[in-house]
């Protein structure tokens, strides 16, 4: 009830930051087998997950504007995408498949991902409290 009174975005915020908090949790791990032979690196991709259960696309969205929308084309059909390839590919005599550089950039990513989440659901939270007070 109360997520109904506050509306989904809680929902979506949470499930946002739980994938991000087991992205770091995985990136942890890859950094801290880097020098185990046969250790094979985990990857957490969560946003593709996340878009399935919101259903989310611009098709099933409605527009009110042609400039809300941009076209889908061949060059961008991939843009986006849950699945992406490795930028950095190990190849160790060891099979151990983790890049210290590749993790690293991840890491980051995850990190202001986060933050930024975190800082935009906090101000929402805020301006709730605001609006509660009314003041």
């Amino acid at each position: 009830m109360l997520e109904n009174i506050l509306g989904g975005g809680f929902e979506v915020a949470r499930t946002a930051l739980t994938g991000l908090s087991r992205r770091q949790s995985a990136i942890s791990a890859n950094v801290a087998n880097i020098d185990t032979p046969g250790y094979r690196r985990r990857e957490v991709d969560f946003e593709g997950a996340l878009k399935e259960r919101l259903a989310l696309s611009p098709a099933s969205l409605q527009a009110t504007d042609d400039r809300h929308f941009t076209k889908t084309t061949s060059e961008n059909v991939g843009q986006g995408s849950s699945s992406r390839t490795r930028d950095v590919v190990s190849e160790r005599n060891d099979a151990n498949d983790v890049s210290i550089d590749e993790e690293m950039l991840l890491l980051v990513d995850t990190q202001l991902r986060f933050q930024a989440l975190s800082q935009a659901t906090g101000k929402r939270l805020s301006t709730l409290r605001t609006v509660i007070r009314g003041g």
